[in-house]
């Protein structure tokens, strides 16, 4: 098994970015992290670089489909490595916090598309509620 070193150079490699010390940072850490995470939230765990270093790492993985920009309709972009994992969020309206929701019914629905001539039919579904935490404070 490779470890995650051999990933992120591999990754790269396969999208043609040159192989720095600050990519591979920043890549392993969406790897490793459930995301989304903002650049600022990614630098403060990159600490050898500044911030406009990150954001435009990230705008390159972004380029190059490596990682996914997530919006929550509070103009604050986030950013989660893209993998083969397909999923999508719910956002907590009150403290922001952010899950995974694994399970998609929405691929039955792009399949019927496919079927009516679409190709390459993709989506983006965010969901939006008031976590357990919050509701118990209230």
């Amino acid at each position: 098994m490779a470890t995650n070193n051999q990933c992120c150079t591999q990754i790269l490699k396969k999208a043609n970015l040159s192989n720095t010390k600050t990519r591979q940072a920043i890549l392993r850490f969406l790897m490793e992290n459930n995301g989304p995470f903002s650049i600022n939230e990614i630098h403060e765990h990159i600490s050898h670089c500044d911030c406009t270093t990150v954001y435009r790492c990230v705008k390159k993985f972004e380029e190059y489909h490596i990682v996914e920009k997530c919006d929550f309709g509070d103009h604050i972009a986030r950013y989660e490595y893209k993998g083969d994992h397909h999923h999508h969020h719910i956002m907590c309206r009150i403290c922001r916090k952010i899950e995974i929701v694994e399970y998609c019914f929405v691929k039955e629905m792009e399949k019927i598309l496919e079927k009516q001539g679409y190709k390459d039919v993709s989506h983006k579904l965010e969901f939006f509620g008031i976590c357990k935490a919050c509701q118990e404070k209230a």
